[in-house]
């Protein structure tokens, strides 16, 4: 009767987990070469004009205490802002004037788009340019760029290019290509729709409801598959007449545990129940410190007195209580700049810096790492290496990365950060350091994927097929009762 029940429960989960399952691992393979469309750091800067601070000296109507969060000063129509954020969203401060950056008009917005496009090689005119409240491609950031800007262009990429109207910083950028993957991986991998991901809660519950649900299908298929290796005649794989079952069998069976693992896995990446979160030792902003804009003004002219050659972009780098400016050169080269001008990082700083904070910053062991770790390494992307690694004495033995020139925070694995780690790029995405290698990855992800796949696909068919035969079951019962004469 258990064992009944079991196949009733699976074959019916099937009949709708099993299609979202198949969508998962089909969307899989494209995501292994395809991601979500992002703008990256090195797209910004090449989408920038150079940085001109002959005349940066303005008194802001910002208050010069206020925190200067994220804090970035670029060109924007001509003229140097300084760029923050905060709880109501970014806002821009022209240093000339001193005012702040009210919104763009549709001219200066196509001066951004246009300046964007030729650092980043978009060959093409702007054919479309107007407001949008959120499209499927700026789900993200469309609530904090209002009003959001998007600029289609005739270019052979099929570029779309989208600006913040009221600080006039891109903030998404995406072309036709991957437009046209996205929907057939990030998209049904994430289930990722607009519409869905509208609603943040929503959408959570959505994805980690059903891997839920199908990690309880996984469990109950896996039972049904040991217990009937052999069948009522004694034969192992009792299924050879029928070649969908024995594939499902013999696949379910044996890859059973990888679809549970990729589905349990992909679950804990949305963090459920907050099962992965913990109270870190230290968090970004014990290491970090917030500036203030007086500071960062203060630095600037230090940057004014020594400006180096091409510079695209300042960004605030504070560490450790102490502010800094990161000046960027255009061909990607960073300058140190403190209240009393150039100021490289030297490991003796760094090690000073964590020792007069105490604690377990303090504690902890400064080294040099000049190859990858399990926390700090590529796979798709390049890292910068050296690094300064600082390992922590608390239970998770927390390590904090800093970068060997610059001194920003690269990366802090905590508790949680750890955990995520192996769970999302670990489990998930089959990141190890024994198989990192490409193609080594490739080969042996394609293959698993495979396989899984098909115990998917093939649950997926059978689901829908006894399903159907179950309900013309039902349909000839009624049929045949309706037709039986009726007794007065």
């Amino acid at each position: 009767m258990i064992m009944k029940t079991l196949i009733v429960v699976h074959r019916y989960l099937g009949v709708v987990l099993g299609v979202i399952m198949t969508m998962w691992c089909l969307s899989g393979f494209v995501m292994m070469y395809q991601g979500y469309p992002a703008t990256t750091p090195d797209e910004r800067q090449s989408g920038l004009e150079r940085l001109d601070l002959a005349n940066a000296s303005a008194q802001l109507t910002l208050a010069g205490d206020a925190p200067a969060m994220q804090a970035r000063v670029e060109m924007l129509s001509g003229a140097p802002v300084l760029r923050v954020g905060g709880r109501d969203g970014p806002k821009a401060y022209n240093l000339e004037s001193g005012e702040t950056v009210g919104v763009l008009s549709e001219q200066q917005v196509r001066n951004v788009a246009e300046t964007y496009a030729a650092g980043n090689k978009i060959n093409g005119k702007i054919t479309e340019l107007d407001t949008l409240l959120i499209d499927q491609w700026s789900v993200q950031p469309a609530r904090r760029s209002q009003p959001l800007w998007k600029a289609v262009f005739d270019d052979p990429g099929a570029s779309w290019v989208y600006i913040n109207g009221s600080n006039g910083e891109v903030v998404q950028d995406a072309n036709g290509h991957e437009r046209f993957w996205n929907w057939l991986g990030a998209i049904p991998h994430w289930l990722y729709p607009r519409i869905l991901r509208e609603n943040g809660q929503l959408w959570n519950d959505v994805v980690v409801y059903s891997s839920l649900i199908g990690c309880f299908l996984v469990i109950t298929g896996m039972v049904i598959g040991f217990v009937r290796l052999r069948g009522r005649s004694g034969k192992w794989w009792p299924y050879r007449n029928r070649p969908m079952w024995m594939w499902h069998h013999l696949f379910g069976t044996f890859a059973g545990v990888l679809v549970l693992t990729w589905t349990f896995s992909g679950m804990m990446t949305m963090s459920p129940f907050g099962l992965l979160e913990s109270e870190g030792a230290v968090s970004r902003a014990d290491v970090q410190s917030p500036m203030q804009v007086s500071e960062v003004q203060a630095i600037l002219e230090q940057v004014k007195a020594n400006p180096p050659a091409n510079l695209v972009t300042l960004r605030a780098a504070p560490l450790l209580g102490k502010p800094y400016l990161i000046a960027r050169s255009a061909d990607g080269a960073d300058t140190r700049f403190g209240l009393n001008g150039a100021a490289p990082l030297t490991q003796e700083e760094l090690q000073a810096g964590l020792s007069a904070k105490g604690g377990v910053l303090a504690s902890g062991k400064l080294e040099v790492l000049n190859t990858e770790d399990d926390y700090y390494y590529g796979h798709k992307r390049a890292v910068d290496l050296p690094v300064y690694r600082v390992t922590l004495t608390d239970p998770d033995s927390t390590k904090a990365y800093f970068d060997y020139k610059t001194g920003e925070l690269r990366q802090l694995a905590d508790g949680t950060g750890q955990r995520y780690r192996w769970f999302e790029a670990g489990l998930h995405s089959m990141d190890f350091s024994f198989m990192r290698a490409r193609p080594v990855w490739d080969i042996v992800t394609l293959l698993l994927l495979a396989a899984v796949t098909i115990a998917c696909a093939t649950g997926a068919w059978m689901s829908f097929t006894r399903v159907g035969q179950d309900f013309s079951r039902i349909r000839q019962r009624f049929a045949r009762k309706s037709k039986e004469p009726s007794q007065l």
